[in-house]
C-alpha cells in the first residue's frame, strides 16, 4: 500500500485532532488518553515532511513563507486560548515552527558564505525554542531535505533527532517532579517511520480545498476545542 501527500496530510490532520481531543478531554493516564499522545506524534514529522518537500518544489519561496507566517501570526490567539497562555507570552504554534524550519532551509541553501549560514540556521533553529516542537522540528526538515535520497541516513537521523526529542521531555518532565518514563507517549513518534516507507512521492489531490485545508483546519479546530472546553 502507499500513500500520497494528500492523504498523508489528511493523516496528519486527524491524528493532531485525536491528539488535541486526548489533551484537553482524556487524561493522560488512561489507556485512551495515552492512545490519542500516542496517535499525536504521527503529525509533526508528517508537516516536516512536507516543508522540506515544499521548500523544494515551491514556485515562490517567499509565498510560500508569507504564507507560513500569516497562518501562523492568525493561529496564535487561538493556539494560547486553548493552552492557558497569555497571548504575550512566548509560547508559540506549530505553524510557526514550520516557519522558521522553512527560514533554516532558505538559510543553508541561499547563504552562500558557508560559517555565516551555519550561524545563520543555528539562530534561527534556536529561535525556534519558543514554538510547538521547538529545535526538534527544524532538525528534522533539514533531514528530511538532506537525505532525501538515502532512506537508511534518512530513517537513522529521524531516529536521533527522536532520541533528542524524547530526552529533552523526559528531562522536562523531571523537573515538574515526575518520573522520566511518563513521556513514554513519545515513542509514538517511530509510528512515522511506516508512513514515510510509504509515501509514494506522488502529490495526490490538486483541488484548491486541499491545499488550504490543512492551514484553514488548525486554527480553526483549536477555536472550537476551546469553545467545546468552555461548554463541556
Amino acid at each position: 500500500m502507499t500513500l500520497n501527500r494528500t492523504q498523508l496530510k489528511y493523516i496528519a490532520v486527524t491524528a493532531m485532532l485525536i491528539d488535541h481531543i486526548g489533551m484537553l478531554f482524556i487524561p493522560i493516564t488512561t489507556p485512551l488518553g495515552a492512545l490519542c499522545r500516542i496517535i499525536g506524534r504521527l503529525t509533526a514529522p508528517i508537516m516536516c515532511m512536507f516543508i522540506a518537500e515544499g521548500y523544494r518544489h515551491t514556485r515562490s519561496k517567499i509565498k510560500y513563507a508569507l504564507r507560513l507566517l500569516l497562518f501562523a501570526v492568525v493561529s496564535q490567539p487561538f493556539y494560547a486560548l486553548v493552552h492557558n497562555n497569555s497571548i504575550y507570552e512566548p509560547d508559540f504554534n506549530m505553524i510557526f515552527t514550520l516557519f522558521l524550519s522553512f527560514l533554516a532551509l532558505c538559510c543553508v541553501n541561499n547563504i552562500k558564505h558557508r560559517l555565516l549560514a551555519f550561524l545563520c540556521t543555528v539562530t534561527v533553529v534556536c529561535l525556534s525554542t519558543y514554538g510547538d516542537w521547538g529545535i526538534t522540528a527544524p532538525l528534522w526538515v533539514l533531514c528530511f531535505y538532506k537525505f532525501s535520497d538515502n532512506r537508511k541516513k534518512l530513517t537513522a537521523a529521524f531516529l536521533l533527532v527522536c532520541l533528542f526529542w524524547f530526552a529533552k521531555s523526559a528531562l522536562n518532565s523531571v523537573s515538574l517532579g515526575y518520573p522520566w518514563y511518563a513521556e513514554y507517549c513519545q515513542l509514538g513518534l517511530i509510528l512515522f517511520l511506516p508512513m514515510m516507507y510509504s509515501y509514494n512521492g506522488e502529490k495526490g489531490s490538486d483541488s484548491k480545498f486541499s491545499k488550504w485545508f490543512f492551514y484553514i483546519f488548525y486554527p480553526l479546530h483549536l477555536l472550537l476545542l476551546f469553545v467545546v472546553d468552555k461548554l463541556v
